[in-house]
């Protein structure tokens, strides 16, 4: 698959932390890893572009397409193939399913990038602001920081519209996906401070990346600079084991030391909640220094199921 990234992010480039989440040489990748879905979302899929993991939340991948292709994306299997663009009938199908399914009250629209395939969001978000038994909204995105730029379209800006409308009427949480301090540029705050203004609740997701944020006074820096620019640190996620993403995966004593670090220095809205996301069912917190004699090797999952790592 042809790597894709927009003029703004190639600018950013000149930053090694930053080129390094896209410019991965292929023969650095030692495969160690066998799985490419390990956390079973293509068998969690009762409808196309819908998984229907935990019972009471749902996640819609709007597409499989984004400004930009971050190399550490744990649906690396799929993102920047048409395979997973959502026909009319195909939104219904998945809406329908929400109906019927009323113990979903909390929907994520991921993807793909939701704020890349802006017509299909907004005919989702029209669908769910309906809904009775859905009461929380979720969007996941990384375009500020892919192309911030698209923020002034014409199309994105009914999407924000439309945010602003259901957020009167439901929670609405926008996430968006910052890895480095230097992602935030004045042009990605500008887009922030756009996305308060529709009175959706902002946070963050990072994932620990090698060589990249593998570093206390980093995430620090970003941590901190996102707190101060209004959006809160939701989860820092170890790499997901997927194929082709040995790279970036970072040794985990060293995540549960740079964690606990930032524990000590940080507000608690600055601190985000360490987790893995197993191949079981469940992102597990992952225990700091603070405890001793704690086995890393092995946790259970929401279903009590005994799971290595």
């Amino acid at each position: 698959m042809q790597e894709k990234f927009t003029p703004y992010l190639e600018k950013q480039f000149a930053n090694r932390a930053i080129a390094e989440q896209y410019l991965v040489p292929k023969d650095n990748i030692l495969y160690k890893f066998k799985n490419l879905d390990p956390l079973s979302e293509d068998s969690h899929q009762p409808v196309k572009g819908l998984i229907h993991k935990y019972d009471n939340r749902a996640l819609i991948k709007v597409s499989y397409r984004c400004a930009s292709h971050c190399q550490f994306c744990t649906r690396i299997r799929q993102i920047g193939t048409n395979e997973g663009d959502l026909k009319f009938d195909e939104i219904q199908n998945i809406i329908t399913y929400i109906k019927q399914h009323i113990e979903i009250t909390d929907v994520i629209l991921s993807g793909g990038d939701p704020f890349f395939s802006p017509k299909q969001t907004l005919a989702i978000l029209e669908e769910l602001e309906t809904i009775e038994n859905v009461k929380v909204i979720r969007i996941g995105t990384r375009l500020p920081v892919h192309n911030p730029k698209s923020f002034e379209s014409a199309v994105i800006k009914k999407v924000l519209n439309k945010v602003a409308e259901i957020q009167q009427k439901k929670p609405l949480f926008i996430l968006i996906n910052f890895e480095h301090p230097d992602e935030l540029t004045p042009e990605t705050i500008q887009v922030i401070k756009q996305l308060k203004q529709t009175g959706a609740t902002l946070f963050s997701q990072t994932v620990f990346l090698k060589g990249i944020n593998n570093n206390s006074n980093t995430l620090k820096r970003l941590f901190e600079n996102l707190f101060w620019n209004g959006v809160l640190p939701y989860y820092i996620y170890r790499c997901d084991s997927v194929k082709g993403l040995e790279h970036f995966v970072c040794d985990m004593n060293e995540e549960i030391e740079i964690m606990t670090e930032l524990r000590k220095r940080l507000s608690g809205l600055a601190y985000p909640t360490y987790i893995v996301d197993v191949e079981g069912t469940g992102k597990i917190p992952i225990p700091l220094s603070f405890w001793s004699d704690t086995d890393i090797s092995q946790c259970k999952d929401f279903t009590d199921k005994q799971i290595r790592l």
